[in-house]
């Protein structure tokens, strides 16, 4: 049986070499020099120079250099690696390595952007929305005209994974083979890595993943880069590397997710339904963004969330700039574009004299079924359609701000999309190996950390084969003994691993009163051929399948400390037939803490393309003690299992904000927030 997993900062190897990045000390220019002090014995210094292979690693398509061998692209790239026996020694040498450069006017991000900083865009329509956006105009505004057009702008910050351990990488060399042991959501793929920089054979490389803890997919490309330029030194000197970034080296180094600004501009009908609605959508995606034409086509995707609107136009542009790579945060641009989407609705749906839930049930995309079914479970649950008027009544007739407790609730609806855009990335491939033994044991071959899904996947396997699910393991330790699969993201897990066991045991179910035991299956994941999906013009069915969802979230302000309490939280969710309810509650609670630091947690800022905290106080974002209780209500559907993995990302900070704002009678414009951004929202309201 597979044992828990350790961290890899914990795990030490006999006479065990440290290894440092020497970084780029501007944010952008040419790397013309590097000169080294003398380098006692046992300790070496690697560049670009010393790559045997490719000196990068791909992902999805874009490339990212393992050392710059010229050009610098944002500070602190890596341009080389020092390693030996004492790790003080080691950083003693790196501060005394001498850089020269020739600097560059760096990129910067803004909605006037150069050619060459154009990443990626995508741009769709349907209709002639009559709309556009005016050259200079506010934040916020509603155009009193005969189509009733309203215009927000909403700032997503860069977000920190908080990872349970800084990223760290262990190579070690035995036997001939380089075994190497990282935090990886893709163990395959660091393999496919390393083979390519060092020019090995893949059969040469052995992959451990060690505890991921909560990545937030942030471990999905870098742990390959990490692990590539560990195995260089390693081969190079012939001796076990680990790679340990220091809490600073992490937040300031390690991917962050993308910030973004999201721009929407709606017609309203005099019904209160949708005429037109047009969006452009600025993506930071810093100097390398592995994930980018992924996180694109989500956003683009999402920007018009479960409604139904027959004109629009959605321009998404990605912008390459000379900060540190951008990636993804849970969802992959899903929560960004559903909190802008959700608060933008939120300031328009009281100037209809609708509603909330009036409001979205006459948008929704019919047919709706799911969706009136999860409205009338959450209106029921939170109470709240008498809430919502209590306290918009309160809120209009509130006087001074200074008058005791404020409340305000407030209902977001969205997704989840499960798998990747077109089902699979091209090139990737998910398999999955069962075996049945002699003594009537199963075997999953698969590298799954979560308990919650191998608890799902033990009970699935039991019940088609009739075993005790003491007797199902998960035999997955490393690259030689997991069946191959693609990054471990998006739900994939539910969406295609779980249908992998069962068609793995329902092979075995047939054959084990037939054949003698053992008995092996493999099967490999194949879209449907009845799924259309056009990637140019991002139409038909992108998903494997989607999570509906609904979501409250009633809130208190002290006005006195501009400090908010949750009083209630409710959840409703349509994740199709649930094979084991616990694991299903468990999986998103585990979520809460993430999903409030989206909002709640630290706040970011980049100065001179340099990420630093706001109050220069790094933060561990909300702890799960701090996480308040929840109230999950699940759909009793026979549906097809669907993954609930990223769905309080994309609902809760939006609930949070539309409630916020029943409150100060403002739109949150930007995100995280804190007590003195919330101050700045009343003093606005009052100047006004």
């Amino acid at each position: 049986m597979m044992k828990e997993k350790p961290f890899c900062s914990d795990i030490e190897f006999p006479e065990q070499y440290f290894g440092v990045l020497v970084r780029s000390s501007i944010q952008r220019g040419r790397l013309v020099d590097i000169t080294t002090p003398p380098l006692p014995d046992g300790y070496h210094f690697y560049t670009a120079t010393d790559i045997p292979g490719e000196n990068r690693i791909s992902a999805f398509g874009t490339s990212v250099p393992i050392f710059t061998p010229y050009e610098i692209h944002y500070f602190g790239e890596p341009v080389g690696i020092m390693v030996g026996p004492d790790l003080s020694i080691v950083y003693e040498l790196v501060s005394n390595v001498l850089l020269e450069t020739e600097k560059l006017e760096p990129f910067k991000f803004g909605e006037k952007f150069a050619a060459s900083q154009l990443v990626g865009k995508r741009i769709i329509y349907s209709g002639e929305p009559e709309l556009e956006f005016p050259e200079k105009g506010s934040s916020e505004r509603e155009l009193h005209n005969e189509n009733r057009e309203f215009e927000t702008t909403t700032e997503i910050g860069t977000l920190d994974h908080q990872y349970a351990e800084p990223l760290c990488v262990n190579v070690h060399i035995k036997d001939d083979k380089l075994e190497i042991c990282a935090a990886t959501q893709w163990a395959f793929h660091v393999r496919t890595s390393v083979s390519a920089v060092l020019d090995l054979d893949p059969s040469d490389i052995i992959v451990s993943p060690s505890s991921i803890g909560e990545s937030l997919d942030g471990k999905i490309w870098f742990p390959s880069l990490l692990a590539a330029q560990a195995s260089l030194a390693a081969v190079l000197c012939k001796k076990s590397v680990k790679i340990l970034f220091t809490k600073q080296e992490d937040f300031l180094f390690s991917g962050k997710s993308a910030p973004a600004q999201i721009r929407f501009r709606t017609a309203i009908a005099p019904d209160g339904t949708i005429k037109a609605l047009i969006a452009r959508i600025l993506i930071n995606a810093g100097a390398y963004s592995p994930l980018i034409d992924e996180i694109i086509d989500r956003i683009t995707i999402a920007a018009s969330g479960l409604y139904d609107v027959k004109k629009y136009r959605i321009e998404t542009y990605a912008i390459r700039t000379s900060c540190p790579p951008m990636g993804t945060m849970s969802g992959w641009g899903e929560a960004q574009v559903l909190f802008a989407l959700e608060t933008h609705i939120a300031s328009i749906v009281p100037k209809t004299n609708l509603t909330p839930v009036e409001w979205k049930l006459i948008n929704i995309k019919q047919p709706a079924n799911d969706i009136d079914d999860l409205f009338e479970s959450i209106c029921v649950a939170s109470d709240f359609p008498r809430k919502y008027a209590a306290y918009q009544l309160l809120s209009e007739r509130r006087k001074d701000y200074k008058d005791g407790v404020l409340k305000g609730i407030g209902l977001v609806t969205g997704y989840q999309g499960n798998g990747f855009i077109g089902k699979v990335q091209k090139g990737i491939r998910y398999s999955l190996e069962i075996c049945m033994e002699t003594d009537g044991s199963l075997l999953i071959k698969s590298g799954i950390q979560s308990l919650s899904i191998q608890n799902i996947i033990k009970k699935t396997a039991s019940s088609i084969l009739g075993i005790e699910n003491d007797l199902i393991h998960f035999v997955g330790y490393d690259t030689n003994t997991m069946s191959e699969t693609g990054p471990e993201s998006l739900s994939i897990n539910m969406a295609i691993i779980l249908p992998l066991v069962e068609k793995c045991c329902t092979a075995i179910q047939k054959q084990r009163f037939r054949q003698p035991l053992p008995i092996s299956v493999k099967r490999t994941y194949k879209p449907s051929r009845t799924d259309t999906w056009d990637k140019e013009k991002l139409e038909g069915n992108p998903y494997i399948s989607i999570t509906k969802a609904a979501c409250v979230i009633e809130l208190e302000l002290d006005p006195s400390s501009y400090k908010t309490k949750i009083v209630g939280i409710w959840l409703a969710c349509n994740a199709g037939k649930i094979q084991d309810k616990k694991a299903v509650i468990a999986t998103i609670k585990k979520s809460l803490p993430a999903a409030f630091s989206r909002i709640l947690g630290e706040h970011i800022i980049i100065q001179e393309g340099k990420l630093c905290s706001k109050d220069n106080n790094q933060s561990e974002g909300i702890i799960p003690s701090q996480a308040p209780s929840i109230s999950i209500l699940l759909s009793d559907s026979q549906d097809v299992s669907k993954g609930l993995g990223t769905i309080t990302h994309n609902l809760i900070p939006a609930a949070y904000a539309t409630a916020l704002s029943q409150i100060t009678g403002k739109k949150v414009n930007s995100i995280p927030l804190d007590p003195e951004e919330i101050y700045q929202i009343f003093k606005k309201k009052e100047d006004e």
